[in-house]
């Protein structure tokens, strides 16, 4: 039933100089999501979607829920400056009666006049508003000023006249890309996609890079890959690439020559080590991982420096190092890749977890291992480089 979304935003309207430039990055990310159901526009310190039908309403509300940037956003009716007090009543009354269909029977009225143009201050349109839909409604609503379940809310801007009654919690942050291209390396488990999000959330535009090491990996475990992919995309609505690099001769090199407990150290320094290879030759800015710290054995904090000591040029970045995993598994589950982690499939490196891992590992002693590799580790790495499959998201 309703003709436009009201989008609100918070962070990006603390920027000063370059609020412009966000804003502008919020709009285009808007635009391309609402390409086919509407038209994005801006207008004073608010954006809205215009949009092609009340049938689109739901589908233009989900696709909004995936933005970054955006604070909330208001399903609305929207009237010209010149609509009568009974248009806006009449209006008005559509949101009362659903109100009431879902029980929410105290209400408030909030008036917002950014158009000083328009006719009466805030106070005076609340008033009038008020009276002439309670006048409507036979007692059906109480009226508090605090504890009110239904706000019917007017905003009064140079665009037009909005009338809405729900404001829904978009998922904040900053608008993908504005900080930059990164590169993920994504596991088939919980955390990658996870952390890969929250730096979406903080303006990152992320590709993935993952591994296969057949006959250990299946097509199950690539497509399991792709639909964490996929379903991160809507997070920043721009094409996105998945790196899918073989490991296989990597591993089995390291298994033939070094001590077991230092094999996931060993397996992750080389995916790390590809990782940055690709980041820099695609030009991306930093390696996204899912490690938080001491959740498992790789994952301790001398583990960890023997991992990012392979890293020579490019940042890494954790962004659930701190994290607890019951907190990880409620967001996975917020942003729909949960249920896709928890498909049983195989990874990389399951067919080749040490017995016992090494858990305080020692930088010099992992070099030591890492040198029995060579010289044939460097010929594998290229191999691994030079046989990558991309897929475009």
């Amino acid at each position: 039933m309703f003709t436009e979304i009201l989008v609100r935003y918070d962070e990006i309207a603390l920027k000063k100089r370059n609020r412009g430039w966000f804003e502008g990055l919020l709009l285009n990310n808007m635009k391309s999501a609402m390409s086919d159901i509407g038209r994005a526009y801006k207008f004073r310190g608010r954006m809205a979607v215009e949009i092609k039908g009340p049938e689109f309403t739901d589908e233009a509300v989900k696709r909004l829920s995936f933005i970054p940037g955006i604070s909330s956003f208001s399903p609305a009716f929207k009237l010209p400056l010149d609509a009568s007090f009974e248009e806006i009543v009449e209006k008005s009354l559509v949101l009362c009666r659903e109100a009431l269909e879902e029980k929410r029977d105290t209400m408030k009225v909030i008036c917002r006049r950014s158009n000083k143009k328009y006719p009466g201050t805030s106070i005076e349109i609340q008033k009038q508003l008020a009276e002439g839909v309670l006048s409507r409604m036979q007692g059906l609503f109480k009226v508090s000023m605090k504890d009110y379940s239904f706000a019917l809310e007017i905003e009064i801007d140079t665009s037009g006249i909005f009338l809405f009654s729900k404001r829904i919690a978009g998922i904040r942050g900053l608008p993908a890309g504005c900080a930059g291209e990164f590169l993920s390396l994504l596991s088939g488990g919980i955390d990658s996609p996870v952390a890969s999000f929250l730096t979406m959330r903080r303006g990152g535009k992320v590709h993935y890079i993952s591994f296969y090491s057949p006959p250990y990996t299946g097509e199950e475990s690539m497509k399991k890959l792709e639909d964490l992919a996929k379903q991160l995309k809507k997070y920043q609505g721009a094409s996105t690439k998945l790196y899918i690099a073989p490991l296989i001769d990597i591993q089995l090199l390291i298994k033939a020559r070094c001590i077991e407990g230092y094999r996931t150290i060993l397996f992750r320094r080389m995916m790390f080590k590809i990782a940055e290879r690709i980041a820099l030759t695609n030009g991306y800015s930093a390696l996204i991982t899912g490690e938080a710290l001491s959740q498992v054995a790789s994952q301790t904090i001398e583990n960890l420096t023997c991992i990012n000591d392979a890293v020579k040029k490019l940042p890494v970045l954790r962004p659930l190092i701190t994290s607890e995993k019951i907190e990880t598994i409620a967001l996975a589950e917020k942003i729909g890749t949960f249920e896709i982690s928890a498909r049983n499939c195989a990874d990389s490196c399951t067919a080749f977890l040490p017995r016992s891992p090494i858990v305080r590992g020692k930088l010099e002693r992992v070099l030591e291992q890492e040198k029995k590799l060579e010289p044939e580790i460097f010929s594998l790495i290229d191999d691994s480089i030079a046989n990558v499959r991309i897929i475009d998201v």
